[in-house]
């Protein structure tokens, strides 16, 4: 992911970390069941809405919880050259 600043809609500020964790986890096997990152249940559902090169999205929902919450991680620029 890039070193930009990620920006969370519908997700507080300060769980903004363990969303990226569960999404890392989720990128590296898609088959393993991720911890929400609001209440910790199993069974997060991550849906990747990316406008590679310029942009990851992911959209986040728990069925415990409620939560229902896009991340956008920006990438870096392509080249022009």
């Amino acid at each position: 992911m890039s070193q930009n600043t990620s920006v969370a809609s519908g997700l507080a500020p300060e769980r903004l970390r363990q969303a990226l964790a569960a999404i890392t986890l989720w990128r590296t096997n898609p088959d393993l069941a991720v911890a929400c990152p609001m209440c910790g249940v199993i069974g997060l559902t991550i849906t990747d809405h990316s406008a590679r090169p310029y942009a990851e999205w992911y959209a986040l929902k728990c069925g415990t919880c409620g939560l229902d919450a896009t991340v956008n991680v920006p990438m870096a620029p392509p080249d022009m050259f």
